[in-house]
């Protein structure tokens, strides 16, 4: 990131360090820098935030192989939210509300069955040659549906890592089941939507 030295004064460098220069930059008469520089980074950027070790397509030159690490990675943030509910399943047994067993590991099922698709999924047709090149705007567009999809797998462990505390607080388990069945669903639908964009991409391109 680079400012003018003459907008911001000479206590502003022209290149500015990631965290100590930022902090400076952040003061009470400009709140909204932060979130400009947010709105600011593209598509890509905030899924690579979000996933850690996922190159640009472009640099991979084989879209298979960057689906096949974002699939990998979103498993096994689906695969952290079945152990999340295993850890509520334990804390309704001590409690002996063997009752509602069956509402969270229907909920259990659902989730493993989900990461064990997402990562056993086909990729594409065979004989296609392995060095696929796409243009920016199929990129951008792929970009939105990754975003999407680990998006909506973050939502999904987010809600599982509070179930117990929810539970341990007074929340039902069919309260906890009915938040997140829906987010299953929509996962189910994201999915779709981004595995037929990629089935696209490496059939017709």
């Amino acid at each position: 990131m680079k400012i003018n030295s003459h907008i911001y004064g000479s206590k502003v460098k022209e290149s500015l360090s990631p965290i100590t220069d930022m902090r400076r930059l952040l003061s009470e008469k400009s709140p909204d820098l932060r979130d400009k520089i947010v709105e600011n980074r593209g598509t890509l950027k905030k899924l690579q935030l979000m996933v850690p070790g996922l190159k640009e397509y472009r640099q991979l030159e084989d879209i298979r192989a960057a689906d096949q690490l974002l699939r990998k990675q979103v498993s096994d943030k689906l695969n952290d939210a079945k152990d999340r509910f295993e850890d509520l399943r334990k804390a309704i047994t001590i409690k002996g509300d063997l009752g509602n067993l069956p509402t969270i590991g229907a909920a259990i099922s659902q989730i493993q069955q989900l990461a064990g698709t997402v990562l056993h999924a086909q990729q594409g047709s065979a004989g296609i040659s392995p060095n696929i090149r796409i243009d920016d705007n199929t990129l951008n567009k792929l970009y939105e549906y990754d975003f999407n999809f680990v998006s909506s797998a973050q939502q999904i462990f987010s809600t599982a890592s509070n179930s117990v505390s929810e539970y341990n607080s007074g929340i039902s388990p069919q309260e906890i089941s009915s938040k997140i069945i829906p987010m299953l669903d929509d996962f189910k639908r994201v999915w779709q939507q981004r595995l037929d964009s990629v089935e696209d991409i490496l059939v017709t391109k």
